[in-house]
Protein backbone atom coordinates (compact mmCIF):
# COMPACT_ATOMS: atom_id res chain seq x y z
CA UNK A 1 0.00 0.00 0.00
CA UNK A 2 1.47 3.38 -0.93
CA UNK A 3 1.64 6.63 1.47
CA UNK A 4 -0.27 9.44 0.81
CA UNK A 5 0.71 11.47 -2.01
CA UNK A 6 1.15 14.36 -0.08
CA UNK A 7 2.34 15.80 3.49
CA UNK A 8 -0.80 18.00 3.00
CA UNK A 9 -3.01 14.96 3.07
CA UNK A 10 -1.09 12.73 6.17
CA UNK A 11 -3.57 12.09 9.03
CA UNK A 12 -2.77 14.46 11.63
CA UNK A 13 -2.35 11.82 13.94
CA UNK A 14 0.87 10.34 11.62
CA UNK A 15 1.84 13.85 10.70
CA UNK A 16 4.82 14.46 8.40
CA UNK A 17 7.85 16.62 9.33
CA UNK A 18 7.23 20.36 9.98
CA UNK A 19 9.57 21.05 6.82
CA UNK A 20 7.64 18.38 3.80
CA UNK A 21 4.03 20.15 5.34
CA UNK A 22 5.06 23.47 5.14
CA UNK A 23 6.91 22.76 1.77
CA UNK A 24 3.89 21.11 0.08
CA UNK A 25 1.63 24.06 1.44
CA UNK A 26 4.03 26.56 -0.41
CA UNK A 27 4.09 24.75 -3.34
CA UNK A 28 -0.47 24.70 -2.95
CA UNK A 29 -0.94 27.92 -1.63
CA UNK A 30 1.64 29.94 -3.73
CA UNK A 31 0.84 28.36 -7.34
CA UNK A 32 -1.58 30.34 -9.92
CA UNK A 33 -3.17 27.03 -10.47
CA UNK A 34 -4.22 26.10 -6.97
CA UNK A 35 -3.76 28.93 -4.76
CA UNK A 36 -6.69 30.91 -3.44
CA UNK A 37 -7.25 34.57 -4.59
CA UNK A 38 -6.82 35.92 -0.91
CA UNK A 39 -2.90 34.34 -0.94
CA UNK A 40 -2.33 35.09 -4.45
CA UNK A 41 -2.98 38.61 -4.39
CA UNK A 42 -0.97 39.05 -0.93
CA UNK A 43 1.99 37.30 -2.43
CA UNK A 44 2.77 40.14 -4.68
CA UNK A 45 3.24 42.31 -1.74
CA UNK A 46 5.53 40.14 0.29
CA UNK A 47 8.94 41.55 0.20
CA UNK A 48 10.13 37.03 0.00
CA UNK A 49 9.27 34.47 -2.47
CA UNK A 50 7.32 32.03 -0.38
CA UNK A 51 7.93 29.48 -2.82
CA UNK A 52 11.95 29.83 -2.16
CA UNK A 53 12.20 31.16 1.34
CA UNK A 54 9.96 29.88 3.26
CA UNK A 55 10.79 26.44 4.22
CA UNK A 56 10.68 25.67 8.52
CA UNK A 57 8.61 26.62 10.96
CA UNK A 58 10.72 29.50 11.73
CA UNK A 59 10.03 30.92 8.45
CA UNK A 60 6.75 31.51 8.68
CA UNK A 61 7.07 34.08 11.01
CA UNK A 62 8.30 36.66 7.88
CA UNK A 63 4.58 36.53 6.84
CA UNK A 64 2.27 39.67 8.43
CA UNK A 65 -0.63 38.73 10.67
CA UNK A 66 -3.29 38.55 7.78
CA UNK A 67 -5.99 37.34 10.35
CA UNK A 68 -7.69 40.80 10.50
CA UNK A 69 -7.97 40.50 6.96
CA UNK A 70 -10.98 37.62 7.78
CA UNK A 71 -13.46 39.91 9.27
CA UNK A 72 -14.51 41.63 5.73
CA UNK A 73 -12.85 38.81 2.93
CA UNK A 74 -15.19 36.58 0.97
CA UNK A 75 -14.97 33.07 2.04
CA UNK A 76 -15.26 32.60 -1.70
CA UNK A 77 -11.90 34.29 -1.97
CA UNK A 78 -9.97 31.69 1.08
CA UNK A 79 -10.92 28.86 -1.01
CA UNK A 80 -7.67 27.78 -2.70
CA UNK A 81 -8.42 27.02 -6.77
CA UNK A 82 -7.17 23.46 -6.95
CA UNK A 83 -10.39 22.27 -5.32
CA UNK A 84 -12.63 23.55 -8.17
CA UNK A 85 -15.43 26.45 -8.21
CA UNK A 86 -17.16 26.35 -4.96
CA UNK A 87 -20.53 25.69 -6.99
CA UNK A 88 -19.30 22.23 -8.40
CA UNK A 89 -18.19 20.90 -4.69
CA UNK A 90 -19.58 18.11 -3.59
CA UNK A 91 -19.68 19.05 -0.43
CA UNK A 92 -20.13 23.03 0.77
CA UNK A 93 -17.94 24.60 2.79
CA UNK A 94 -18.17 24.90 7.20
CA UNK A 95 -17.73 28.43 7.52
CA UNK A 96 -16.96 28.97 11.32
CA UNK A 97 -16.56 32.79 12.70
CA UNK A 98 -14.29 33.57 15.87
CA UNK A 99 -16.67 34.88 18.89
CA UNK A 100 -16.33 38.37 18.30
CA UNK A 101 -14.59 39.16 21.47
CA UNK A 102 -12.29 41.45 19.72
CA UNK A 103 -14.57 43.33 17.23
CA UNK A 104 -16.51 41.85 14.20
CA UNK A 105 -15.44 38.05 13.87
CA UNK A 106 -13.43 36.70 11.81
CA UNK A 107 -14.35 33.56 9.07
CA UNK A 108 -12.66 30.70 8.20
CA UNK A 109 -13.90 27.65 6.02
CA UNK A 110 -13.38 24.15 5.70
CA UNK A 111 -13.95 21.80 3.39
CA UNK A 112 -14.73 17.30 4.32
CA UNK A 113 -11.05 16.63 4.26
CA UNK A 114 -9.97 18.92 6.66
CA UNK A 115 -13.00 18.82 8.95
CA UNK A 116 -12.76 14.87 8.82
CA UNK A 117 -8.52 15.37 9.81
CA UNK A 118 -9.61 18.12 13.10
CA UNK A 119 -12.65 15.65 14.15
CA UNK A 120 -11.57 12.32 13.86
CA UNK A 121 -7.69 13.93 15.83
CA UNK A 122 -10.25 15.60 18.73
CA UNK A 123 -12.27 12.37 18.76
CA UNK A 124 -8.95 9.93 19.48
CA UNK A 125 -7.79 12.49 22.46
CA UNK A 126 -10.91 12.18 23.92
CA UNK A 127 -11.07 8.73 23.50
CA UNK A 128 -7.35 8.54 25.56
CA UNK A 129 -9.51 10.42 28.36
CA UNK A 130 -11.63 6.75 28.54
CA UNK A 131 -15.27 8.91 27.48
CA UNK A 132 -16.88 5.62 26.14
CA UNK A 133 -19.13 4.87 23.32
CA UNK A 134 -22.94 4.96 23.91
CA UNK A 135 -23.05 7.48 26.75
CA UNK A 136 -26.05 10.38 25.67
CA UNK A 137 -24.22 14.01 25.36
CA UNK A 138 -25.86 17.51 26.68
CA UNK A 139 -23.99 20.09 24.45
CA UNK A 140 -24.08 23.80 26.30
CA UNK A 141 -22.07 25.73 23.90
CA UNK A 142 -22.68 28.32 21.22
CA UNK A 143 -23.60 26.31 17.66
CA UNK A 144 -24.68 28.76 15.01
CA UNK A 145 -21.59 30.44 13.72
CA UNK A 146 -19.39 29.10 16.20
CA UNK A 147 -17.62 26.10 15.57
CA UNK A 148 -18.00 24.78 19.34
CA UNK A 149 -21.49 23.00 19.22
CA UNK A 150 -20.85 21.77 15.78
CA UNK A 151 -17.72 20.12 17.26
CA UNK A 152 -19.77 18.86 20.19
CA UNK A 153 -22.37 17.39 18.03
CA UNK A 154 -20.69 15.57 15.34
CA UNK A 155 -17.94 13.87 18.26
CA UNK A 156 -20.60 12.96 19.74
CA UNK A 157 -22.11 10.89 16.78
CA UNK A 158 -18.36 9.57 16.16
CA UNK A 159 -19.06 7.71 19.86
CA UNK A 160 -22.65 6.50 18.54
CA UNK A 161 -24.30 8.89 21.34
CA UNK A 162 -27.59 10.89 21.13
CA UNK A 163 -27.05 14.44 21.80
CA UNK A 164 -28.81 16.85 23.42
CA UNK A 165 -28.37 20.48 22.92
CA UNK A 166 -29.13 24.07 24.72
CA UNK A 167 -29.25 27.30 22.66
CA UNK A 168 -25.83 29.76 23.86
CA UNK A 169 -25.46 32.93 22.28
CA UNK A 170 -22.34 34.26 23.68
CA UNK A 171 -22.10 37.74 21.70
CA UNK A 172 -25.53 38.67 23.27
CA UNK A 173 -24.22 37.85 26.75
CA UNK A 174 -20.76 40.47 26.03
CA UNK A 175 -23.04 42.91 24.93
CA UNK A 176 -25.01 42.70 28.08
CA UNK A 177 -21.77 42.39 29.90
CA UNK A 178 -20.37 45.34 28.08
CA UNK A 179 -22.83 47.91 28.56
CA UNK A 180 -23.00 47.17 32.42
CA UNK A 181 -26.39 45.19 32.24
CA UNK A 182 -26.21 42.63 34.87
CA UNK A 183 -29.36 41.42 35.26
CA UNK A 184 -30.25 41.26 31.75
CA UNK A 185 -27.29 38.88 31.96
CA UNK A 186 -28.06 36.85 35.13
CA UNK A 187 -31.65 36.79 33.59
CA UNK A 188 -29.84 35.07 29.88
CA UNK A 189 -27.76 32.53 32.71
CA UNK A 190 -30.53 31.44 34.54
CA UNK A 191 -32.88 30.72 31.27
CA UNK A 192 -30.11 28.79 30.17
CA UNK A 193 -29.41 26.71 33.36
CA UNK A 194 -33.00 26.00 33.04
CA UNK A 195 -32.50 24.12 30.00
CA UNK A 196 -30.05 22.55 31.19
CA UNK A 197 -32.25 21.47 34.32
CA UNK A 198 -34.80 20.24 31.88
CA UNK A 199 -32.45 17.77 29.67
CA UNK A 200 -30.82 16.73 32.66
CA UNK A 201 -33.98 15.56 34.71
CA UNK A 202 -35.67 13.76 32.40
CA UNK A 203 -32.67 11.87 30.54
CA UNK A 204 -29.33 9.85 30.92
CA UNK A 205 -26.87 12.27 30.22
CA UNK A 206 -23.24 10.90 30.41
CA UNK A 207 -21.19 13.17 28.83
CA UNK A 208 -21.98 17.36 29.13
CA UNK A 209 -20.14 19.82 27.55
CA UNK A 210 -20.37 23.32 28.70
CA UNK A 211 -18.48 26.74 29.35
CA UNK A 212 -16.48 27.73 33.11
CA UNK A 213 -19.16 30.22 33.56
CA UNK A 214 -22.14 28.09 33.00
CA UNK A 215 -20.79 25.48 35.42
CA UNK A 216 -20.62 28.03 38.17
CA UNK A 217 -24.11 28.77 37.39
CA UNK A 218 -25.09 25.42 37.41
CA UNK A 219 -23.43 24.87 41.20
CA UNK A 220 -25.50 27.91 42.48
CA UNK A 221 -27.98 25.13 42.56
CA UNK A 222 -27.47 22.39 45.18
CA UNK A 223 -30.07 19.83 43.47
CA UNK A 224 -28.72 20.47 40.02
CA UNK A 225 -25.30 19.62 41.33
CA UNK A 226 -26.69 16.41 42.84
CA UNK A 227 -28.18 15.51 39.79
CA UNK A 228 -25.11 16.09 37.79
CA UNK A 229 -23.21 13.81 40.16
CA UNK A 230 -26.02 11.12 40.27
CA UNK A 231 -25.95 10.85 35.96
CA UNK A 232 -22.98 12.46 34.50
CA UNK A 233 -19.93 10.59 33.95
CA UNK A 234 -17.90 13.78 32.27
CA UNK A 235 -17.65 17.22 31.93
CA UNK A 236 -15.88 18.71 29.02
CA UNK A 237 -15.73 22.45 29.71
CA UNK A 238 -13.81 25.01 27.66
CA UNK A 239 -14.41 28.50 26.16
CA UNK A 240 -13.52 30.87 28.42
CA UNK A 241 -10.57 30.31 31.15
CA UNK A 242 -10.68 29.13 34.65
CA UNK A 243 -8.46 29.74 37.04
CA UNK A 244 -6.67 26.35 39.11
CA UNK A 245 -8.13 26.91 42.72
CA UNK A 246 -11.92 26.98 41.03
CA UNK A 247 -10.79 23.80 39.49
CA UNK A 248 -9.39 21.88 41.76
CA UNK A 249 -12.50 22.59 44.07
CA UNK A 250 -14.86 21.32 41.14
CA UNK A 251 -13.15 18.50 40.75
CA UNK A 252 -12.56 17.46 44.08
CA UNK A 253 -15.33 18.59 46.56
CA UNK A 254 -18.18 19.65 44.30
CA UNK A 255 -18.07 17.27 41.27
CA UNK A 256 -15.49 14.32 42.95
CA UNK A 257 -17.18 11.18 41.24
CA UNK A 258 -17.19 12.82 37.68
CA UNK A 259 -14.20 13.15 35.27
CA UNK A 260 -13.36 16.37 34.23
CA UNK A 261 -11.64 17.56 30.72
CA UNK A 262 -10.72 21.23 29.85
CA UNK A 263 -10.31 21.63 26.29
CA UNK A 264 -8.80 24.90 24.43
CA UNK A 265 -10.05 25.67 20.68
CA UNK A 266 -9.22 28.51 18.37
CA UNK A 267 -11.42 28.70 14.89
CA UNK A 268 -8.26 30.41 13.77
CA UNK A 269 -6.69 26.73 13.56
CA UNK A 270 -9.74 25.22 13.23
CA UNK A 271 -9.60 22.57 15.94
CA UNK A 272 -9.87 21.95 20.25
CA UNK A 273 -7.11 20.36 21.94
CA UNK A 274 -8.58 18.10 25.06
CA UNK A 275 -5.95 18.76 27.92
CA UNK A 276 -2.89 16.39 28.12
CA UNK A 277 -3.74 13.13 29.62
CA UNK A 278 -2.52 12.05 33.20
CA UNK A 279 -2.40 15.31 34.54
CA UNK A 280 -2.65 15.08 38.37
CA UNK A 281 -4.38 17.07 41.09
CA UNK A 282 -2.69 20.30 41.53
CA UNK A 283 -1.26 20.98 38.48
CA UNK A 284 -2.90 22.78 35.29
CA UNK A 285 -3.90 21.51 32.29
CA UNK A 286 -1.31 21.45 29.53
CA UNK A 287 -2.55 21.83 25.67
CA UNK A 288 -0.99 19.58 23.03
CA UNK A 289 -1.78 21.07 19.68
CA UNK A 290 -2.17 18.52 16.23
CA UNK A 291 1.23 20.15 15.09
CA UNK A 292 2.35 20.56 12.40
CA UNK A 293 -0.88 21.44 10.93
CA UNK A 294 -2.17 23.32 13.97
CA UNK A 295 1.38 24.81 15.69
CA UNK A 296 1.47 27.26 19.09
CA UNK A 297 4.28 29.40 19.56
CA UNK A 298 4.50 31.08 23.36
CA UNK A 299 5.98 34.75 22.77
CA UNK A 300 7.25 38.25 23.93
CA UNK A 301 5.27 40.20 22.12
CA UNK A 302 7.83 43.09 22.22
CA UNK A 303 10.34 40.74 20.46
CA UNK A 304 8.95 38.21 18.89
CA UNK A 305 11.45 35.35 20.82
CA UNK A 306 9.62 32.81 22.47
CA UNK A 307 9.82 32.88 26.01
CA UNK A 308 11.56 30.12 28.01
CA UNK A 309 9.55 26.91 29.19
CA UNK A 310 7.61 27.51 32.24
CA UNK A 311 7.18 31.26 31.50
CA UNK A 312 4.01 33.19 30.31
CA UNK A 313 4.52 34.96 26.84
CA UNK A 314 1.93 35.63 24.13
CA UNK A 315 0.39 32.92 22.05
CA UNK A 316 1.36 33.01 18.11
CA UNK A 317 -0.53 30.09 15.61
CA UNK A 318 -0.30 29.01 12.71
CA UNK A 319 -2.98 26.72 10.77
CA UNK A 320 -1.41 24.96 7.89
CA UNK A 321 -3.67 22.85 5.67
CA UNK A 322 -4.48 22.27 1.91
CA UNK A 323 -7.21 24.51 2.59
CA UNK A 324 -6.35 27.25 4.65
CA UNK A 325 -3.26 28.63 5.57
CA UNK A 326 -3.21 30.75 8.39
CA UNK A 327 0.71 31.52 9.69
CA UNK A 328 2.06 34.27 12.35
CA UNK A 329 -1.89 35.04 13.96
CA UNK A 330 -0.79 36.84 17.43
CA UNK A 331 -3.95 35.70 19.81
CA UNK A 332 -5.82 37.30 22.39
CA UNK A 333 -4.38 34.92 25.03
CA UNK A 334 -0.91 34.25 26.86
CA UNK A 335 -0.08 31.18 28.59
CA UNK A 336 2.44 28.96 29.83
CA UNK A 337 5.26 27.68 27.61
CA UNK A 338 5.62 23.98 27.53
CA UNK A 339 7.53 21.47 25.14
CA UNK A 340 5.06 19.31 22.99
CA UNK A 341 4.39 15.90 24.62
CA UNK A 342 5.97 13.95 21.39
CA UNK A 343 8.53 16.30 20.71
CA UNK A 344 6.53 17.76 17.43
CA UNK A 345 7.59 21.34 16.40
CA UNK A 346 5.92 24.53 18.30
CA UNK A 347 4.69 24.80 22.27
CA UNK A 348 2.10 23.07 24.41
CA UNK A 349 0.45 26.03 26.29
CA UNK A 350 -0.76 26.02 29.80
CA UNK A 351 -2.92 28.18 31.75
CA UNK A 352 -4.14 30.39 28.81
CA UNK A 353 -5.56 33.43 29.94
CA UNK A 354 -6.69 36.93 27.44
CA UNK A 355 -5.09 39.45 27.42
CA UNK A 356 -7.11 43.11 28.90
CA UNK A 357 -6.96 44.65 25.88
CA UNK A 358 -6.18 43.35 21.89
CA UNK A 359 -5.71 45.93 19.57
CA UNK A 360 -7.68 48.51 21.07
CA UNK A 361 -10.64 46.51 21.86
CA UNK A 362 -11.23 45.32 25.54
CA UNK A 363 -11.19 41.79 26.28
CA UNK A 364 -14.67 40.52 27.61
CA UNK A 365 -14.82 36.97 28.06
CA UNK A 366 -18.62 36.48 29.14
CA UNK A 367 -20.18 32.84 29.10
CA UNK A 368 -17.67 32.00 26.07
Amino acid sequence: MTGPASALDTPWDSPPSATDLIEEAMRWHFDERTGSPFWLERAKSLHFDPLTDVRTVDDLTLFPNNVDDLRDTRIEDLIPRGYGEVKDLAVPPVVGESGGTTGAPKRVFALPDVVEQSWAWYHHRLVEHGIADGDSWLGVMPAGPHMAGILARDTAARFGSVFFTVDLDPRWAKRCMARGAVDELRGYVTHIIDQVEWVLRSQAIGVMVITPPLIEALCAREHLVELVNQKVNTIIFGGTSMDEDTRGLLRSEVFPEVDMVSIFGSTMIFCAMPERPGTTAGHPPIFDPPSPFAMFSVIDPATRRPVAYGERGQVLTHHITRNLFLPNNLDRDTGIRHPHRHGYPGDAVSEFAPVKEFGDTAVIEGVY
